[in-house]
């Protein structure tokens, strides 16, 4: 039998407090009888088996122990998922439909929440390969983990401390509601893991130790770190950022839901500098006009200015105005540039917030102007050439566009980043939040009749494309996009239904594409050619 003990340390390194008691050996003492099991698993295929080793299984089974924890301290760790995804898709869980749990009791512990927590477990440790959530390593953890749980369920003490530490007090402020998400986030067994792996990888790239002489300066660009990746960072849950996943843990009926939902929801952008007042500070966004008002007190040293200023300023919604959350530095009119992608989405935002989608709707009919003519002359959202052919292309393409749907003002070509050899096998994909995007080595993917790539064959050698594999890799990979995964489950969706574990009913592809996409499921509309 393999795998070494799991000791007390190890387990409290998966909580809020350093000081264990009773109630925590009781737990330890389940991760080990799990942990037990688990360990007498092994597969023949290598690349299962590379996924339970000894470390990777002592921490998926104090993982499934702090579910069994969680259920009996009401703390609402795993409660929230299912809230999320049952208001998302209306359904409890991810790969199981309601009708077919017949035994499912959410207040209790329930063998498919176990599944669903190891396939979160596996997946979000190995991103690159997908696991069938209902295959042999799933049901078996599964199986062994339950066995050990049910044992444990009636009689497993509840733990005050852990539920107390997820309590957030409803008059609390917003440092505290801030550092409250902050901790919940980092500790909980759910989303500690992928939130802390992604921050120690920014700590490293921030290349900290060059602050290391300034201890101050350090500090500060610590927090930057943190900050930053506290209001960008999205989780492998439903794409959601840490507020809007605490909020749900929080729940609905806390005096402070709303507040704890959007404090994620930062502006970075331009501002002119109006006036102060006793509480404020007000400023106006320069692209909209739209008036934010400033807590003072979130602005350390702040002088009123006497002469008129613009700021680039990072700020949060709290409760009826806003505070500033990381950088307010003055610009000059030459630094404010509203045409990054990232600035058209502040505008988006800000626009929104006002009741306002004029600048969403102006950028959302011209991509879908682009889409209709792209598809008209490719009879598909996909075209194929070399790589010589690509920025003609392009060029044509937008200005047949600009001639099929004039503008009132005119609108400038967008510019390419493409560097492609000559010879290159190219696919253009038409990404109805981007426009065109270009991709090599993906060309046998599409047996389309105009790919001319794809060597022409009698009719139902279609079957012998692996549609589901090809599917798969567009998932997993980064570098692709969720919509060309989308596009293409869908395009051949009789296909990959038949070679997929399971048909991709298009809740759990949303699934898919919110957990491996989640970085850019929500990026967009920018018009560009990239």
């Amino acid at each position: 039998m393999r795998g070494n003990r799991i000791f007390i340390q190890d387990w409290i390194a998966h909580h809020t407090y350093q000081k264990a008691n009773d109630i925590d050996s009781y737990y330890l003492k389940v991760a080990n009888q799990i942990n037990d099991n688990l360990s007498t698993l092994w597969f023949e295929e290598p690349e299962t088996n590379d996924l339970i080793q000894t470390d990777a299984l002592k921490t998926l089974s104090i993982y499934l122990t702090c579910y069994l924890e969680d259920v009996i301290a009401n703390t609402g760790i795993f409660a929230a998922f299912r809230t999320i995804h049952k208001e998302l898709y209306n359904e409890f869980l991810p790969f199981y439909k309601d009708n077919d749990l017949l035994d499912y009791y959410p207040e209790d512990i329930n063998s498919e929440d176990v599944a669903v927590l190891a396939w979160l477990f596996f997946s979000e440790r190995n991103p690159h390969l997908f696991i069938d959530p209902h295959g042999r390593l799933i049901q078996l953890v599964t199986d062994l983990t339950y066995a050990i749980l049910e044992e444990h369920y009636e009689v497993a003490p509840e733990n005050p401390k852990l539920k107390s530490e997820y309590t957030l007090d409803e008059n609390a402020d917003y440092f505290e509601v801030r550092n409250f998400i902050e901790k919940l986030v980092a500790t909980n067994y759910l989303t500690a893991g992928e939130y802390n792996t992604n921050l120690n990888h920014l700590m490293q790239v921030a290349e900290l130790g060059r602050y290391q002489h300034d201890q101050a300066q350090l500090q500060q660009m610590i927090y930057r770190v943190r900050d930053n990746h506290f209001n960008n960072y999205r989780l492998h849950l439903f794409a959601l950022k840490s507020s809007e996943y605490v909020a749900e843990v929080v729940g609905k009926e806390h005096a402070l839901y709303s507040s704890v939902k959007t404090l994620g929801n930062r502006i970075h952008s331009f501002f002119d500098y109006v006036k102060t007042d006793e509480q404020f500070v007000h400023v106006k966004h320069i692209n909209t006009k739209t008036v934010f008002k400033i807590y003072k007190d979130s602005i350390r040293e702040f002088a009123e200015p006497s002469t008129t200023l613009s700021f680039y300023m990072e700020i949060v919604p709290w409760k009826d105005a806003w505070n500033l959350s990381g950088i307010m530095t003055v610009v000059n009119p030459e630094e404010v540039n509203f045409d990054l992608p990232e600035q058209y989405e502040m505008t988006y935002r800000i626009e929104a917030m006002a009741g306002k989608d004029k600048s969403l709707k102006k950028t959302e009919k011209q991509l879908k102007d682009m889409g209709k003519l792209f598809q008209s002359e490719q009879k598909a959202a996909v075209a194929f050439m070399e790589g010589r052919e690509v920025k003609e292309f392009a060029s044509k393409f937008f200005q047949t566009y600009l001639q099929k749907y004039p503008g009132k003002e005119e609108s400038a070509l967008p510019e390419s980043n493409l560097d492609l050899t000559a010879d290159a096998k190219v696919t253009v994909f038409f990404n109805p939040k981007t426009g065109l995007e270009v991709f090599g080595g993906i060309e046998d993917f599409f047996p389309l009749e105009h790919n001319p790539f794809i060597e022409k064959k009698e009719e139902g050698t279609r079957a012998d494309v692996p549609f589901a594999r090809y599917f798969l890799n567009l998932l997993v990979e980064d570098f692709f996009p969720g919509e060309l995964s989308k596009y293409y489950a869908n395009l051949f969706k009789t296909e990959v239904d038949k070679q997929f574990f399971f048909p991709l009913e298009e809740p759990i592809l949303d699934f898919f594409l919110r957990f491996y996409k989640r970085g850019s499921y929500f990026l967009g509309p920018f018009p560009l050619i990239k």
